[in-house]
């Protein structure tokens, strides 16, 4: 293993792997990530929060290329934002807040290394938009060498809660960076034959893009097509976006969400502000020397947008603990200003394969044996619920079900 200033010059191009990213780490590269943190996944690693936080007072500020911090402070687009007695902080919906990332990038032009960044699926899924801000960039969720020798970025993260209000500490993970050699456009592939060895969608062909499944799944013992978001009443506890290890003392799924059924047309309403999960049609099982990064046909498909947009990373799909071969990718959606009738089928979003610069070992295991899930910061479902006409949840005792 290579432990030079360079170790670029021995990978070929491609996306980033857990063992090439330590050794930019080893080689002070990227700095405030532990070499050995279970953060560092087989094709992204996590970028945590520091402890300082700011209200976006005017609402989100894109990155403008060049210092961002001090101008936007100056200019009193941000103001600071206090934490709680024991360290959190409370961030309200609807509300944009800046916080500094505890990493830094620290990487020569030199290297051409390219980054991408993306929310986290269980965050996405809590309807929170997070959006990298690296320093000197121009655009979100992107990093690309500088012409000037060397890229010294501080990031910063721009955190938009919808649904809920939320709690955040010092230390998580809202959202992960992608690491690339060479740029990303030089390594993606595009083949037929890629497209229909990693998807599979009952037999009909697959193009590299992705539908919606809306046929019911049974959760204890109820059909469901997809969940929908219940806001929290004025006043309601915020909820925390960390895991709590007990699945038991997460939060509960019956407070916070309701079931969605087809009409009798077989479709689905998307009524408008609403935030739904659904699941695709194609199940994907992602090779050990690919990974692979799903993004919506138009954010605003008709007059819905689709949050999703996403890392799905090698061996995704493939090592199941059932046996199956493959797993539904998550779309996180929301209404805008009128309702939408969707129908089983619709395309929702495209995928793009990568090249890996070098293969995996091991599967990354967060939500491989999904098919219709929500965010892991949520309890399991009851074993016995009943549902109400308007989709609300109610745990039963099992002689009441």
């Amino acid at each position: 293993m290579t432990t030079n200033e360079h170790p670029w010059r021995d990978w070929i191009p491609g996306v980033l792997s857990k063992n090439q990213v330590r050794q930019l780490i080893r080689c002070g590269h990227l700095r405030g990530v532990d070499e050995d943190s279970e953060a560092i996944g087989n094709a992204s690693f996590d970028l945590s929060l520091a402890d300082l936080g700011y209200v976006c007072m005017r609402g989100s500020i894109k990155p403008f290329g060049g210092p961002y911090e001090e101008p936007i402070k100056r200019d009193g687009l941000i103001d600071r934002l206090e934490p709680q007695p024991d360290g959190t902080y409370i961030l309200k919906a609807k509300q944009t807040y800046l916080f500094k990332v505890a990493q830094r990038l620290c990487i020569p032009s030199e290297a051409q290394i390219y980054g991408q960044a993306t929310t986290k699926s269980s965050i996405g899924r809590m309807d929170v938009l997070a959006r990298l801000v690296i320093e000197q960039m121009t655009d979100y969720d992107t990093y690309r060498p500088l012409k000037n020798g060397q890229s010294f970025g501080d990031m910063f993260l721009e955190i938009t809660p919808i649904t809920f209000p939320v709690r955040v500490r010092p230390g998580l993970a809202l959202t992960q960076l992608r690491l690339f050699y060479d740029d990303p456009q030089s390594v993606e592939i595009q083949s037929n034959q890629l497209y229909s060895n990693i998807l599979a969608a009952d037999g009909e062909e697959v193009d590299g893009t992705l539908s919606v499944d809306l046929s019911p799944i049974t959760v204890s013992g109820e059909a469901v097509s997809a969940f929908s978001a219940r806001p929290v009443e004025p006043g309601g506890d915020p909820l925390p976006l960390w895991q709590e290890e007990d699945p038991q003392h997460r939060l509960d799924p019956c407070k916070y969400w309701q079931f969605e059924r087809l009409d009798q047309q077989g479709r689905l309403t998307i009524k408008e502000r609403d935030f739904y999960i659904l699941r695709s049609r194609e199940h994907i099982a992602v090779p050990k020397g690919i990974a692979v990064y799903c993004r919506a046909f138009d954010e605003t498909f008709g007059e819905m947008r689709i949050h999703y947009a996403g890392f799905v990373h090698p061996l995704f799909g493939r090592e199941r603990a059932d046996g199956v071969r493959g797993t539904p990718l998550i779309f996180e959606v929301r209404g805008h200003d009128v309702n939408v009738s969707l129908r089983n089928g619709e395309k929702m979003a495209r995928l793009t394969f990568y090249r890996m610069s070098e293969d995996v070992e091991n599967a990354d295991q967060s939500y491989n044996d999904q098919l219709l899930q929500l965010s892991n910061r949520f309890a399991p479902w009851p074993e016995c619920i009943k549902v109400d006409p308007d989709g609300s949840v109610r745990p039963v005792k099992e002689a009441d079900s």
